[in-house]
């Protein structure tokens, strides 16, 4: 068992909040390892309990793009130790049916907690009830063109859990359902038997007898259905979204080169971006827009044809505003543009439940890393003032991250590890060491800094901010 399981399960204990796995345990030594899905009863009025204790233990409710259901809940956590996410799927009502559907909402919480076993950590249905419930919910899943389908996926999964019960439990009637002992043994057989016809037919049958727990009518079922269907469809060829946070949040990895802020970006967005709606930004070199891109290419052009070397790389030391062209101050506008641009279009995204991870994020001090380039200057011309005052202008539109890491390495390791480094315009060492004494000391927009010692193994690097970014949305 993970320790994020651990640790939830023990708290719930604690506070005297009633939960149990109720379905899926032939695999619950799987799930409980991060590799499946848990699915969790909880009582209704232990609901508001659960939230604030899973919240506490750093667990984040998440929205499906695909599918939501009236009283189950997607809850996600990352252990700190093996940087697993977990998925809890929270049942405050027993919501069962066709896989997309679940259209049945069952009276069974009496049932289950009078079949409960609480003998380990995780309380679990007894034997008998486990047997009792596969059966309800096999039936429930097939009889319909779409649950047919989804059986055949799941034909194996079926086998599996029902395999895994003895079989030598008496069956008892199910009194919330009004099912007899009989019901249920009939139910066994024809599972068992290789008849799919009579399978269906109980099936049916079964779903007749349930009408009064439908959640919705045939008609209102089958437009949600296609309704549902077209929405996956289109997530999947073109949206592609995975699951939402319920609030997103900006963070960003700064640091010198050699600190291994690149190399983070990349390990954060491919872990996080497995199962959540996760985008990447570069704000150090930020994507041109259509305005922009223009006039980026026109400064390129007369560059060369003038044979004007134009500083692209940022962190060199100073320069006076003597020395700074036009070219140059038109060309510092363009690049706040677009990090204003990008920044602002971050921000809307976390608004929308998106993680946005950010490569370098601005500052407000002239000169420094990822900050404004043009001095102030009184005696320059009309057209250099105001570069000036639209430079200022664009950067402190700039809203901060919410949170920001800063690596730090020494001058040494950052040489060291950029030699070894195979990139075409890296730095020289004279370079580095410019960048080094002047943005040692560099400042970045943020509501929250975190420094971090990048002198240790990018494993421990990585453990170390993967938990603080999964926990710094908490609070919101």
């Amino acid at each position: 068992m993970l320790e994020i399981f651990n640790n939830l399960f023990v708290a719930l204990h604690a506070n005297n909040v009633i939960f149990c796995n109720w379905k899926g345990h032939y695999a619950v030594e799987t799930n409980l390892a991060g590799d499946g899905d848990l699915d969790l009863f909880i009582p209704l009025n232990s609901k508001e309990e659960f939230e604030k204790i899973a919240k506490r233990e750093g667990f984040k409710r998440v929205i499906s793009f695909q599918a939501n259901h009236d009283f189950i809940e997607h809850y996600y956590g990352l252990d700190k130790s093996t940087l697993k996410f977990v998925h809890i799927h929270a049942y405050f009502k027993i919501v069962t049916g066709e896989h997309v559907s679940k259209n049945y909402t069952l009276p069974l919480e009496e049932y289950l907690l009078s079949n409960l076993d609480s003998s380990s950590l995780l309380p679990t249905i007894n034997a008998k009830g486990r047997q009792n419930i596969f059966l309800v919910r096999y039936f429930l899943k097939i009889g319909s063109l779409y649950g047919l389908l989804q059986y055949w996926r799941e034909i194996e999964k079926y086998s599996k859990e029902w395999n895994s019960y003895n079989h030598e439990n008496e069956y008892e009637s199910i009194l919330e359902l009004d099912l007899s002992r009989e019901d249920l043994c009939e139910m066994s057989k024809v599972y068992e038997s290789s008849s799919f016809f009579k399978k269906i037919l109980l099936s049916l049958r079964l779903k007749k007898r349930f009408k009064s727990f439908k959640r919705r009518s045939y008609l209102k079922l089958q437009i949600y259905i296609v309704i549902n269907f077209i929405i996956r469809l289109i997530n999947r060829f073109f949206l592609k979204k995975k699951k939402m946070l319920t609030y997103g949040y900006v963070i960003a990895i700064c640091g010198l080169d050699g600190s291994g802020k690149s190399s983070l970006v990349s390990a954060l967005g491919e872990s996080y971006s497995r199962h959540f709606c996760t985008k990447v930004f570069h704000l150090g070199r930020p994507a041109s827009n259509a305005f922009t891109f223009i006039f980026n290419q026109i400064v390129a052009i007369y560059s060369r044809l003038r044979r004007i070397k134009i500083a692209h790389k940022e962190g060199n030391l100073v320069k006076s505003a003597k020395n700074i062209s036009i070219i140059y101050a038109i060309r510092s506008v363009l690049l706040a543009y677009d990090r204003k641009v990008q920044a602002n279009k971050a921000h809307r995204l976390s608004q929308k439940g998106y993680l946005v991870i950010c490569d370098r994020y601005p500052g407000l001090a002239i000169g420094k890393m990822d900050s404004p380039r043009i001095p102030f200057n009184r005696s320059r011309g009309r057209l250099y003032q105001s570069c000036y005052i639209l430079e200022q202008k664009l950067y402190k539109l700039i809203k901060p991250a919410n949170l920001i890491f800063q690596l730090s390495v020494p001058l040494n390791v950052a040489i060291d590890r950029n030699n070894k480094r195979e990139k075409a315009d890296k730095e020289t060492e004279d370079e580095l060491r410019e960048r080094f004494l002047l943005n040692s000391d560099a400042k970045f927009l943020a509501e929250d800094c975190i420094g971090v010692d990048a002198t240790v193994s990018f494993k421990e690097v990585l453990l170390q901010v993967s938990n603080k970014v999964w926990l710094s949305g908490n609070g919101k």
